[in-house]
Order: C-alpha cells, then structure tokens, then sequence
C-alpha cells in the first residue's frame, strides 16, 4: 500500500493530470489517499508525479495519522476507537493500519472515508518545487513518514 499526498495546487495542470488526481481521492492541496501497489495505480501516480509526494509509511506512523485525520463516511460519526471497534472489523487504529499496508481492506470498505485530510506540515516542506531526490518533497520517498508525521 502506499501514501499519496498532494503537494502543489490546479495551476499549469493539465485536465488529465486534474482527472487523475480526482480517481486518486485527491481532491485538495494537503490531502492523502491510500491506493494498492498495481500497475494501474503505478501509472496514475507517475502521471501526477509532479504535484503529490508518495511511499510507503510504517504501520506505527499510519495508525497515528488515521487516529488524528480519517472521518467517517457517514458524517455524524467520528472515527476512534469506540467507532472502529462497532463499525468495522478491526478494534484498533494499529490493527486497521497492518491490514491497510497488507492490502487486506481499504479504508471505504471499513465505512471511513478515502481521503484523510492533512494539516498542513509543522516547520514548513522542504519545497514543493523538488523531487525528493534533490532535497524538495514532490515524487517517490524512500521514507514518507516525516513527511506524514509533520502533517498528522
């Protein structure tokens, strides 16, 4: 499984890449979505390579920011502990993470909304304008939990 966060806003986008990041339930600057590591998924994340920072986060770093940000489907409910353990089939932030990250659920199957939105990052980014691989934010991270840390 892997974590997609939106970095950069709709300015000089084009309306595929627009397109694509509304299959990825990317709808805003700051929000994240959980997608499985298939070839389809792999094409649309090199498709918006350019706006998003995407890997693979640790089981302890995901139940941490689904504690803080996932919302429930239905919006009266908010999602803790007591919500997972009646709603769903997992009783524990630390088991819905492991079974996310193993591709055994996905978040709307447990009645939790797709997109868990972010706070903006504590201490600023390092830049929306770089890969990761030149000291910015924007595309593949070896290690995207700081960066998800920041944001919980």
């Amino acid at each position: 499984m892997r974590a997609i966060v939106q970095l950069r806003g709709e300015v000089d986008m084009t309306a595929g890449q627009r397109d694509t990041l509304d299959m990825l339930n990317l709808g805003r600057v700051n929000h994240a979505a959980l997608v499985p590591e298939t070839d389809t998924y792999d094409g649309m994340v090199a498709k918006v390579n350019d706006f998003v920072a995407h890997g693979e986060p640790s089981a302890e770093t995901l139940a941490v920011v689904l504690e803080k940000r996932a919302d429930a489907l239905d919006a009266d409910a908010a999602v803790d502990e007591a919500y997972l353990a009646e709603e769903t089939d997992y009783d524990s932030f630390e088991a819905l993470a492991e079974a996310l990250l193993e591709e055994e659920t996905t978040l709307r199957e447990q009645n939790i909304s797709p997109t868990l939105r972010l706070h903006p990052p504590r201490g600023g980014h390092d830049g929306i304008k770089h890969p990761d691989s030149t000291g910015g934010e924007l595309g593949p991270h070896e290690d995207i939990d700081p960066l998800l840390e920041a944001m919980r």
